[in-house]
């Protein structure tokens, strides 16, 4: 009889829906299954999940892939990457007080931060903490609002759990979370890998209400009965603490040592880093977390507007993405003079901040789909291109770059970015489970069954290579020039359009005004 394969349910619980993986010891994808959750925005600002949606997405993913695989499967660990920066405050009994709960992108603690920095100054925050993005959006803010307008919620609370920890939980009644989940709090400490009781003491947080920190690689519990029967699996099965997204995913694409590189393209796109020393700039601030192997650090810069600017375009005109990015593929470099500034989800501190808004520059009657897909392929290529400018003033980048994500489909985007970054862009297999494989190898690595990350690399091999394209250099030229212009136009009208947003907002009897007859 032939002994089962030996494999680790790795999930991925990105900002769009779960994906569930099964992971061979050799790094192979036995079956993967993606399952959808919605993200509601009830106030501009806004953006929050149900935690109890995850759950149930970690289920169905977890039987899809389980059915998929067949019996001759032995689930050796459960590993999980989480998105950063959500807040799940839960009872003892670790139910969510919360029906739906602010998510990585909610900006609404704008007052709350800009109070705390009265005490602190911003700059000394963010050397302390390389949380680079804009600070309203870390969860330490995200308490203090619910602290002011809903201490229902968080004053009885037992735990402050992040997205995969909380899943943890679930899975075996235990509450822990690792270093690289603890770093986006926005009250952890990078140089001595600790929270740190003086902000969290700003914001109102006991340390005891925060998970003990342990390695990504450690065993938190084993899968309790109740959860066993939930995922149709068998209960014991150990499961590791894992890691957040971002370091899951630098992982995942092959970020093992210092100096490797990699550009995510999904729904946001970053350009990431390892290195044993953080990437810090007070002035355009990278965002830091720890990395999910010790040692290590994963510096980036961001840009909000990549493929969620996309599904916005696909979802206004009806048609999904594929189609958008043929059409595209037909117009001329440069989109006949449209230019497209793709911060719709707002921006980085280096693209002006939470309240900075996307734009079409150039609109004209004889633009259509094709030249608006492209202007947004050429603008997230752009804003790409400026991350790495900011990234090269610090450390050296390297000339070949591993794209992963759902944008790493695309060899229009690959192309643009090898032009507008003036670098190699290779994809490499699985290069849209770049997640989940960094969650399975922790999971290997905590039940010992790898020694290193050897099978990982060896498993990333190069697919397609994108070098720039000297024939298309002065047309980018003069784009990007209009695009950096145009950016800067976003800057000076952020405050402008926030208020009008807010007035917009709210209804006319809200607002007392008259009636018309």
């Amino acid at each position: 009889m032939t002994a089962p394969l030996r494999a680790v349910l790795a999930v991925d619980l990105g900002t769009g829906g779960a994906k569930a993986a099964l992971v061979a010891e050799d790094a192979r994808i036995l079956a993967s299954a993606f399952i959808e959750y919605e993200t509601v925005y009830p106030h501009p600002g806004w953006h929050e999940q149900r935690p109890q949606d995850w759950w149930e997405a970690v289920a169905s993913g977890t039987r899809e892939v389980m059915s998929a695989s067949g019996p001759a499967v032995d689930i050796a660990a459960i590993a999980l990457s989480g998105q950063s920066l959500a807040l799940v405050p839960v009872d003892a009994e670790l139910r969510p007080l919360l029906n739906a709960v602010p998510i990585w992108s909610d900006a609404r603690a704008s007052v709350q931060a800009s109070r705390f920095f009265e005490s602190l100054p911003s700059d000394e925050w963010y050397l302390k903490t390389g949380n680079g993005f804009p600070a309203e959006l870390y969860t330490i803010f995200e308490y203090a609002w619910l602290r002011e307008h809903r201490p229902e919620t968080v004053e009885p609370a037992r735990w402050l759990l992040g997205s995969k920890d909380w899943i943890n939980a679930r899975l075996t009644g235990q509450v822990a979370t690792d270093h690289s989940y603890a770093s986006g709090l926005g009250g952890y400490l990078l140089a001595e890998h600790r929270y740190d009781d003086d902000i969290l003491s700003h914001v109102g947080i006991y340390p005891d209400r925060l998970p003990p920190i342990v390695a990504a690689t450690d065993v938190v519990g084993s899968l309790t009965p109740g959860a066993a029967a939930h995922l149709g699996l068998t209960a014991g099965i150990p499961v590791v603490a894992g890691g957040v997204d971002n370091s899951c995913m630098a992982l995942g694409a092959g970020l093992d040592a210092e100096g490797r590189c990699f550009l995510s393209l999904g729904s946001s796109n970053w350009l990431t880093i390892a290195g044993r020393d953080p990437v810090l700039d007070a002035q355009h601030r990278p965002y830091v977390f720890e990395h999910v192997l010790a040692g290590l650090q994963v510096s980036a810069f961001s840009t909000f507007g990549g493929g969620s600017s996309l599904r916005w375009l696909a979802d206004l005109l009806g048609r999904d993405i594929p189609q958008l990015l043929e059409a595209a593929a037909e117009e001329p470099i440069g989109a006949r003079g449209l230019i497209c500034v793709p911060t719709l989800a707002g921006g980085t501190v280096a693209e002006g901040g939470s309240d900075v808004r996307g734009a079409f520059s150039g609109l004209d009657l004889s633009h259509g789909v094709g030249a608006m897909t492209r202007a947004v392929v050429e603008g997230i290529a752009f804003s790409m291109a400026r991350t790495a400018e900011l990234l090269a003033a610090h450390v050296a980048v390297p000339e070949t770059i591993v794209a992963v994500g759902g944008g790493a489909r695309s060899g229009l985007l690959l192309q643009t970015l090898a032009d507008a970054l003036d670098r190699r862009i290779v994809a490499v297999a699985n290069d849209q489970h770049a997640a989940a494989l960094g969650a399975a190898a922790l999971g290997f690595l905590g039940v010992s069954l790898w020694e290193d990350t050897e099978p990982l690399r060896r498993a990333l091999h190069s697919t397609r290579q994108f070098t720039p394209d000297a024939r298309h250099r002065d047309v980018l030229t003069a784009a990007r020039n209009a695009f950096d212009e145009a950016s800067e136009s976003t800057r000076r009208e952020s405050d402008g359009l926030k208020a009008l947003r807010l007035i917009s907002h709210t209804r006319p009897e809200e607002n007392n005004a008259p009636e018309h007859h």
